[in-house]
């Protein structure tokens, strides 16, 4: 038995889902009435940092500076955005608290307009919001302010996978790797793209690379093992999943090819028991994925 799973997407951009949802399309935050009119110097590109605070503890460390999608819930509330309004509107918006963050971005319209990270932040809130059109304008005025501003670049390819426009997100992925070697986020999301359609050859050396720095990041593991996985390469998945914490296997993103991958390497009673231990998947695809082991594996 090989099954390939279409992996659902938990692509790298900051934001959080709302059931909130819009259709008309943002006006430009502006300071609010009763504002001073004395305005703040407006910041430049090479004045404002482009990644996020450091040192907190996660099972997936790779990412954890340049996008706060890689926090959990417990960790981002460690986070303060006081002292750095960019982040802070993201931290807002990935606790869903958008009036807030709108408001914030209102506050500081002044010092942020003319740099990109200001409006790519903005548009991160809207996609969290459903807000796609919202969205797709505010990370379209983020390259107009740097064309080649790779966060932008990239959070329009995670806008396109959300919509499963999967060849527009692949240009934007492509284009955004293609602008740096170095930037991890769009190298992540390219790979678990070639990895949804089972292009496990053009994944694995992304995944490879990014794990050499980090190599216990739950999630660069999980992405070499199902390339190798995918590729019937079972003894080298196999020693991949070996080095994720066993509690992580009750995941149906890691446990399910886990499972087929140890019955492929004749341990069934192994694969069983993993299998049994695998939480009950929340996606449609994951529950066919689950029904499909099940069946193979001959499990109640």
């Amino acid at each position: 038995m090989r099954c390939i799973y279409l992996f659902i997407l938990v692509l790298a951009v900051g934001c959080s889902s709302s059931d909130k949802k819009t259709n008309d399309l943002a006006s430009v935050p502006q300071p609010t009435p009763g504002q001073s009119f004395k305005k703040e110097p407006a910041l430049k590109l090479s004045e404002v940092k482009d990644f996020y605070v450091q040192g907190i503890a996660t099972n997936s460390p790779a990412l954890m500076d340049e996008t706060i999608d890689r926090y959990s819930a417990e960790e981002l509330a460690q986070l303060s955005g006081d002292s750095d309004p960019l982040l802070g509107i993201s931290i807002y918006c990935s606790k869903g608290d958008f009036d807030r963050a709108f408001s914030l971005a209102a506050k500081n319209y002044d010092r942020y307009y003319k740099v990109p990270q200001y409006w790519n932040q903005i548009a991160n809130c809207h996609l969290g919001q459903g807000s796609e059109r919202k969205a797709l304008l505010f990370y379209n005025k983020a390259l107009e302010t740097s064309p080649e501003y790779i966060p932008a670049l990239n959070n329009i390819g995670v806008l396109y996978s959300r919509s499963n426009q999967d060849q527009k997100a692949l240009v934007a992925f492509e284009r955004a790797y293609k602008q740096s070697k170095f930037a991890k986020t769009p190298r992540y999301n390219l790979a678990k793209l070639y990895l949804s359609y089972g292009l496990a050859e053009l994944a694995l050396p992304l995944f490879t690379g990014l794990s050499e720095g980090f190599p216990n990041d739950i999630d660069l593991l999980n992405g070499v093992a199902s390339s190798h996985y995918l590729m019937s390469n079972y003894q080298k998945a196999w020693s991949y999943y070996q080095k994720i914490p066993q509690d992580h296997w009750k995941s149906p993103e890691i446990g399910l090819s886990l499972a087929v991958t140890l019955a492929r390497l004749n341990k069934k009673p192994y694969a069983l028991k993993v299998f049994e231990n695998v939480s009950s998947p929340k996606s449609e695809a994951l529950r066919d994925y689950y029904n499909s082991v099940q069946k193979n594996l001959g499990a109640n």
